[in-house]
């Protein structure tokens, strides 16, 4: 089936979407340590800890609402719900991780500890209830790779403008609202969050209004929680983006994790932070507008690699660019912002491959899952951040970190090795680890997508003709001018036309008749005028088939109106829910026109008949 073209508005609308998740995002990620230690009052120590728990528990259980969103089914499809639900609740736990419990409820440090560290967890829960089904709609978008990479880049686009924006204005905005206006930074933080919350269900709701499901994918069946981790486990490509993303979350944070630890002991240049940062937003936003252009013009292994030569041509040269009063402040920030390009263009490559093995799952498995598949992106992200966080602290302590004091050479020249030189290696064996293990590229992924759409195309076609009489019509079911009165006998008749037609195996008549006399013992299926529509649906049978039997003596099938019938359709269904209820009502519109009954009574060619059913059918759609 043809795929509707993604619009303007929906494009814009998914942008949109993407700043106000990130809205939310970044003021946690940006002011949540600084608010619990300075503002609450709570130990580092014990900040950390529940980051650390509460990160690692929330990666786990990713990919269980990536579950819930795969098996989710309304009206307004599985993806948008959820994206409303989850930034609804996340927004009112978010109000609360920041209302300061000391402040605002008066309670102890204990009390405080055990509420800050609640809603903390509960945060990253609700937060991953819009997140993966955010992500999980690219796919969902169109399977044309080049629109998939505009999808893709749009809302990368768009998490930098959210998240940079409360990074360049937050702190100033928070002061203002707090001391500014004479009262607390308890009530600054408190005043803050409302207003980003109310801009973030905004422009959600923007979002959930305005986008559409464009894939369609027929026969889609509920996954078990069996069938997820064997999901999980069997698509290899999937596996492999897994291990290449927890790779680079790794080496990201390795220098990540330390960037403050850089510029006020290494370079000694803590002033010149945040020019860095806004000029490395600048240049990911290059690489996010360029991403489309470079792979079409080249590939996107092509772009893939060219991202991590970038990221490790980058932190060397923040490495080579010395330390101290030796160090070249200009020759750093031209190395972070190379590097920002590379991150920006892996993070777009990775998303885009993501939705790949989507494609691939469903190719291999039979089993399509967007939102398992990008739970992986959020669990990923969160494990080698959390891994990589350990690192972080447990480097700080063996290259002997002194907190505010002047670090000694070979401190500095360690942090420098770890922050530059070992995020390169783990950089490089990322780039060993894509060029022999993944695959969704070239000749091999243009020959699934074909052979996919030809699946798709083949099970459309296969479920259409569950829907409609004239699929289930056969020149050799119809049985006309038949000398038969007994009901048993006439309906065991009927069922050897269907073996007949190969759609139900000899062996299995005996079965199906059962099913039928089992219907006929439920209720009569006479309808009126002479006319019977016996019926089951069963596994045994292949095919949805029609059987038409026109008498000679008309038999009692229970008819309403207690008239004997002698125009007998029977009609063997494939046990797919209820759409051989569709059959038969469009049957019965058939039959309840007196003009064609006559004339299917008055035909005595087999084919005339089939093409007069299938005719009259046609009229009604």
């Amino acid at each position: 089936m043809a795929e509707s073209p993604v619009t303007l508005k929906e494009k814009v609308s998914f942008g949109l979407g993407a700043v106000g998740k990130d809205l939310a995002y970044w003021v946690m990620a940006a002011y949540l340590m600084i608010f619990f230690t300075d503002t609450v009052g709570l130990s580092a120590a014990f900040v950390g800890f529940i980051f650390l728990i509460a990160r690692l528990w929330d990666a786990f259980n990713d990919p269980f609402m990536g579950w819930i969103v795969d098996n989710t089914k309304t009206r307004w499809g599985k993806f948008r719900p959820w994206i409303l639900i989850g930034t609804l609740v996340n927004s009112v736990i978010s109000i609360m991780m920041f209302t300061n419990p000391i402040h605002f409820f008066g309670f102890n440090m204990t009390e405080a500890m055990i509420y800050c560290g609640i809603f903390y967890i509960l945060w990253g829960m609700s937060y991953t209830i819009i997140d993966i089904p955010y992500w999980s709609f690219i796919p969902a978008f169109s399977t044309d790779s080049k629109v998939r990479d505009i999808m893709s880049v749009i809302p990368r686009t768009g998490a930098m403008i959210g998240g940079q924006f409360v990074v360049i204005f937050g702190l100033s905005l928070i002061t203002f609202l707090g001391t500014g206006m004479g009262d607390t930074m308890s009530d600054g933080f408190f005043r803050y969050v409302i207003l980003i919350n109310i801009a973030f269900i905004v422009t959600e709701i923007i979002c959930v209004r305005n986008i559409r499901e464009h894939v369609q994918t027929p026969l889609r069946q509920k996954i078990s929680v069996k069938g997820m981790i064997q999901l999980l486990v069997k698509n290899d490509q999937l596996l492999v983006i897994i291990i290449l993303t927890i790779i680079q979350q790794v080496a990201q944070n390795l220098v990540n994790g330390a960037i403050l630890y850089y510029f006020k002991y290494v370079i000694v240049s803590e002033e010149s932070y945040p020019y860095f940062m806004a000029a490395g937003a600048v240049f990911q936003f290059i690489a996010f507008v360029t991403f489309p252009y470079v792979v079409n013009f080249t590939s996107r292994k092509f772009v893939y690699i060219l991202a991590a030569l970038l990221m490790v041509g980058g932190y060397m040269g923040m490495f080579f660019s010395g330390s101290g009063a030796d160090a070249s402040i200009f020759m750093s920030g031209a190395s972070y912002c190379i590097a920002s390009m590379g991150v920006a263009m892996s993070l777009v490559a990775t998303t885009v491959m993501l939705a790949d093995t989507v494609d691939y799952g469903e190719y291999k498995l039979g089993t399509r899952s967007e939102s398992i598949v990008f739970s992986m992106q959020t669990m990923t992200v969160k494990f080698g951040s959390a891994f990589a966080g350990f690192l972080s602290g447990l480097t700080l302590t063996l290259v002997g970190y002194v907190p505010n004091v002047p670090q000694t050479e070979s401190t500095i020249f360690g942090l420098r090795m770890v922050m530059f030189v070992a995020s390169t290696v783990v950089l490089l064996v990322m780039l060993v680890l894509y060029i022999k293990y993944y695959k969704l590229n070239g000749e091999f992924y243009k020959n699934m997508l074909s052979a996919l759409q030809s699946s798709r195309d083949q099970a459309q076609s296969s479920r259409e003709s569950t829907r409609f009489v004239r699929a289930a019509l056969h020149v050799r079911t119809m049985m006309l001018d038949c000398d038969i009165t007994d009901k048993q006998t006439l309906l065991s008749q009927m069922i050897d036309k269907v073996a007949l037609v190969e759609n139900l195996n000899e062996s299995d008549k005996e079965a199906f008749l059962k099913d039928i006399m089992d219907r006929e013992a439920v209720g009569p299926t006479g309808i009126a005028d002479g006319i019977a529509i016996p019926h089951a649906k069963s596994d045994l049978i292949k095919n949805t088939t029609l059987v038409i039997a026109r008498l000679k003596t008309p038999m009692d099938f229970n008819a309403p109106d207690g008239r004997a019938c002698d125009l007998i359709c029977m009609l063997a269904s494939v046990n797919d829910g209820n759409a051989h209820l569709n059959v038969i009502g469009r049957l019965g519109l058939i039959l309840d026109d007196k003009a064609n009954v006559d004339a299917i009574r008055a035909c005595n060619d087999p084919y005339q008949l089939v093409e007069l059913i299938s005719n009259a059918e046609k009229k009604f759609l």
